[in-house]
C-alpha cells in the first residue's frame, strides 16, 4: 500500500499530465488497446468523441441545453479542429437540435473527429502509428506510446468509482463518457467491481453538477449507444 506522501505525488504527476490533454484525446487513449492499438468500443468510440466535443463546448460556454436541446451561444472560431466542425454542425441547424440527435449526426465522421485527434496524439508522442499489411490489405494499428501515462488514468478512474477519491471535473467527465459507451467495463476486472462501477459512474456524473449540458450530454450518448446496440441486434435477427 503506498503512504500518504506516495498517494499525493502519484495523484500530482496524473494530475499535471492530464491537464496537458483535452477530454477528447484522454477519451481516445482510453479506447485504443494500450499494446494492440485497437479500438476497444469500435462501434462506440464516435460517439464517445462526439460527447467528448460538445462536453468540451460546454466547457468554454459556446453551448448549453433548453428543454433537451443544444443552443449554440457563440459560434466563433476556438481554433480547435473538432470542436470548431461541431460549431458549424450546430450553426447550420435551422433549429436547436436534441443532443442525441446531434450525437448520433456526427459519431461517424472519422476524417473530421476520430483522425485529428489520432494525430495529434501521435505528434504528442501519447499514440504511435503501426503500419500493418495482411495480403494485399493496408491498414494501421496505433498502440500506446506512453504506457506509464495511460495505465495511471485507468487507475485514477478505479480510485474514483471504487474508493471515491477526490477528483478533477475533467476526470468525472472522462468516467462519466467511459460508462456511457461501455468501454469502462474494461478497467474493472470482476462482476462485483463492474456492478459497483456501474452505479458508482451515474452518481459521479450527477455529483459533479458542472452544468445541466454535462448530464444532457452523458445521457445522450448512452441513448445513442443503446440505439446502436438495438439497431445492430434487429439487423442480425433479420439476417439469421
Amino acid at each position: 500500500m503506498p503512504t500518504g506522501q506516495e498517494y499525493n505525488q502519484y495523484i500530482h504527476k496524473i494530475k499535471k499530465i492530464t491537464m496537458e490533454l483535452t477530454l477528447k484525446e484522454k477519451f481516445v487513449i482510453l479506447a485504443m488497446d494500450p499494446e494492440k492499438g485497437t479500438n476497444l468500443i469500435p462501434t462506440f468510440i464516435g460517439h464517445g468523441i462526439a460527447g467528448a466535443v460538445l462536453l468540451e463546448l460546454a466547457g468554454l460556454q459556446k453551448i448549453k441545453i433548453e428543454d433537451n436541446r443544444i443552443k449554440l451561444m457563440d459560434s466563433k472560431s476556438t481554433g480547435d479542429k473538432q470542436l470548431d466542425y461541431m460549431i458549424e454542425v450546430l450553426n447550420k441547424a435551422s433549429k436547436p437540435q436534441k443532443v442525441k440527435n446531434i450525437v448520433a449526426k456526427v459519431q461517424g465522421k472519422t476524417s473530421k473527429l476520430k483522425k485529428p485527434i489520432i494525430e495529434g496524439l501521435n505528434k504528442k508522442r501519447y499514440l504511435k502509428t503501426l503500419d500493418k499489411r495482411f495480403l494485399f490489405i493496408r491498414y494501421k494499428r496505433y498502440p500506446s506510446a506512453n504506457l506509464s501515462y495511460r495505465k495511471d488514468l485507468v487507475e485514477y478512474i478505479r480510485r474514483l468509482v471504487l474508493r471515491n477519491i477526490k477528483h478533477d471535473d475533467d476526470i468525472a467527465l472522462l468516467t462519466g463518457l467511459t460508462g456511457a459507451t461501455r468501454l469502462s467495463a474494461k478497467f474493472f476486472y470482476n462482476k462485483e467491481e463492474r456492478k459497483t462501477a456501474k452505479k458508482r459512474i451515474q452518481e459521479i456524473v450527477k455529483e459533479s453538477q458542472i452544468d445541466q449540458a454535462i448530464d444532457e450530454t452523458v445521457k445522450a450518448v448512452q441513448a445513442a449507444v443503446m440505439t446502436s446496440i438495438i439497431t445492430t441486434a434487429v439487423i442480425t435477427s433479420a439476417s439469421n
